[in-house]
């Protein structure tokens, strides 16, 4: 009898620790950044007549810190800095980027009965991007060789993924995620505009104090 009554509680604590984490009063600390993969497509959008046609593909690395509170279980309230570089070049044109946006954001975690977790999160925000772009494979003298430019932009994420809690306190995760980020300029500087759709995967890792 004292031997099942030692089980059941055992199982009970096991049950216990695996939804303690994400309990409401929590702070999260985490950090996400893209795998080797992306896949990205863009589109400029002319003002004028409303039409839109495809840029070439890019490469982008990005990292994104956060902090957040749980104002009731497994939902976190918080912010989020993003910093990313991006690259792209074809054959007349080479533009790299810098990118900061802070975005606040929801997340909401399911915890299972072990280790593993299931979260969803949502983040909206503004922030600030720095271009340069090199003309390269022609020689145009009404054309600079080199354009550099500053514009605004939003950008929008939705997540889901799965975690594994490594310890008591620390999450693994893993996210597939639909990014949209809109620029508020382009650099042929007709007043057009810039909208870029990506689709990605993320690891990452959450603290819970």
């Amino acid at each position: 009898m004292k031997i099942k009554t030692l089980q059941l509680l055992v199982v009970l604590m096991t049950v216990s620790s695996s939804f303690g984490q994400t309990e409401k009063g929590k702070f999260l600390i985490g950090l996400n950044t893209p795998l080797s993969f992306s896949s990205n497509s863009s589109r400029i959008i002319n003002n004028s007549s409303g039409s839109s046609f495809e840029n070439d593909s890019s490469t982008i690395f990005s990292f994104s810190p956060q902090v957040g509170y749980s104002i009731i279980d497994n939902l976190f309230l918080g912010l989020d800095l993003s910093f990313s570089f991006s690259s792209s070049e074809n054959n007349t044109s080479e533009t790299n980027s810098n990118t900061f946006v802070v975005a606040p954001f929801v997340k909401y975690y399911y915890p299972t009965k072990n280790d593993f977790n299931f979260f969803g999160q949502f983040k909206y925000g503004f922030g600030r991007s720095n271009s340069k772009l090199e003309n390269i494979g022609f020689i145009d003298p009404m054309i600079p060789s080199v354009i550099e430019w500053e514009n605004n932009i939003e950008e929008l994420l939705l997540g889901f993924g799965v975690g594994y809690f490594v310890h008591e306190i620390l999450n693994i995760e893993l996210s597939i995620n639909y990014q949209n980020t809109f620029y508020d300029s382009f650099a042929n500087f007709s007043g057009d505009q810039l909208a870029i759709d990506t689709f990605s995967a993320s690891i990452g890792f959450s603290l819970f104090l």
